[in-house]
């Protein structure tokens, strides 16, 4: 990108966080509403209101002038309606403008690892199956197309897809999240094929300290699980912050290549 080419978390924003109530998703919102414009507005995601509603507080205090706004949100619900009209409501119950904003970013955190006790010849159920990946590509796809069809012209926009190795490596006992995964980086690489004006980081935060790391060391029934008390043990496993600081560099020098995906521990 040319020199004269503003860093990416320089311009007011209209920002969407999923998942932004606990682990990278939380420390996301905390360092955009540093990094961004303070006239920006953060729009944050996640089914536990009452974490969210917490960190709006902080981080409207942190940083005067920054608007939040909290929304409960399942996206695992596949309620057209939902998607409809989420981002016109938000608009409207803040008085916002669409062209009040340079630039309009939306982070794809939320997802969940699925049942890490099982391998791939186990998967038999329905139902679990079925909301796994409602939750994980079909709820973030309609998300993000709601998304755009509302700020689409915006003149800049930024996705950030937050990714993992999973999407790369076959982890014995991680199939179906390998698939999802591998199914988002994809859906994002055709996206920025079809529209390369939307700059689109795809990033893995390696091994961050979060609950969904925990849950697959205690649960999963492959070999993973030893590596990942090794990690542990070892210190190897990264805080959300450290991680996300990587990532807020990447976005600050703005280089990235459209939807390649990088890793946490790149330089």
């Amino acid at each position: 990108m040319a020199d004269s080419t503003p860093r990416l978390l320089e311009r007011k924003s209209f920002v969407v966080i999923t998942g932004a109530s606990r682990g990278i998703g939380k420390q996301i919102a905390t360092k955009f509403a540093a990094a961004l414009s303070n006239t920006s507005f953060f729009l944050l995601l996640a089914r536990n209101v009452a974490a969210l509603e917490d960190l709006a507080s902080v981080l409207m205090t942190s940083h005067p002038g920054v608007q939040v706004s909290c929304r409960k949100f399942d996206q695992g619900i596949l309620d057209q309606d939902i998607f409809d009209t989420l981002f016109v409501s938000v608009l409207k119950e803040h008085g916002l403008k669409i062209d009040d904003f340079e630039q309009s970013v939306i982070v794809h955190n939320c997802a969940t690892v699925g049942d890490v006790s099982k391998n791939a010849l186990e998967m038999t159920e329905v139902t679990p199956l079925q909301k796994f990946f409602e939750i994980n590509v079909t709820g973030m796809i309609l998300l993000n197309s709601a998304f755009f069809k509302t700020f689409g012209t915006v003149k800049n926009r930024l996705i950030v897809n937050i990714t993992s190795e999973s999407s790369k490596i076959p982890y014995p006992s991680m199939s179906i999240y390998c698939a999802s995964k591998a199914a988002r980086d994809m859906f994002f690489r055709v996206l920025a094929a079809e529209d390369p004006s939307i700059r689109v980081l795809t990033y893995s935060p390696g091994p961050c300290d979060t609950d969904m790391l925990a849950n697959i060391r205690d649960k999963s029934c492959g070999e993973l699980s030893g590596v990942l008390k090794n990690y542990y043990n070892e210190g190897k496993v990264l805080s959300c912050e450290a991680s996300v600081d990587k990532m807020i560099a990447f976005l600050n020098k703005n280089t990235f290549k459209n939807a390649e995906a990088i890793l946490g521990e790149s330089d």
